[in-house]
């Protein structure tokens, strides 16, 4: 009798620490995971700046190429960037890639949102942008530089959410 007590216990014993060890080896395994998905975030957000810091300088030859090096890298994030990024990167016309920002801008913004990139974001809104529509972008300062204005109207917008 005390030899299956003594089995019993030692059997409930091993089971536990198992199961300790499967749990985990499944928390080390999403921590991985979402580390992955926070750098590729990160890649991706990276570009998006420098397409928004061309847009700001009022640079459509250096929006076109930095658009047309973060199609390279945006992995997961394809199916809802890669066509405006495309669009940007094919024309010189700095208006048309203004309104293909708009576009990027709000597919990155879910993204963002969704994803945590382990870096603060700020997304700064212009209530004058095409027309008085308005159109918000996403920045990595908190300073206001507005790429659909340019240097013609450089601050106009302001903070609309910190995203961390």
């Amino acid at each position: 009798m005390r030899i299956k007590s003594i089995l019993a216990f030692a059997l409930a014993a091993l089971i536990m620490t198992a199961c300790g060890k499967t749990e985990k080896a499944s928390d080390e395994q999403a921590q991985a995971s979402t580390k992955e998905t926070n750098e590729a975030l990160k890649v991706v957000l990276t570009g998006y700046f420098d397409v928004k810091d061309a847009l700001v300088s009022d640079d459509a030859a250096k929006a076109k190429e930095a658009a047309a090096a973060l199609v390279i890298s945006t992995g997961d994030y394809a199916n809802s960037l890669n066509e405006s990024l495309n669009t940007i990167a094919s024309t010189d016309d700095i208006e048309a890639q203004r309104v293909a920002f708009e576009t990027l801008s709000m597919n990155l913004y879910d993204a963002a949102k969704a994803g945590g990139a382990g870096m603060t974001i700020y997304k700064q809104y212009c209530p004058m942008a095409f027309n008085d529509k308005g159109a918000f972008w996403l920045s990595n300062e908190k300073q206001v530089l507005n790429p659909y204005f340019g240097a013609s109207m450089l601050r106009c917008g302001s903070v609309k959410e910190e995203i961390n």
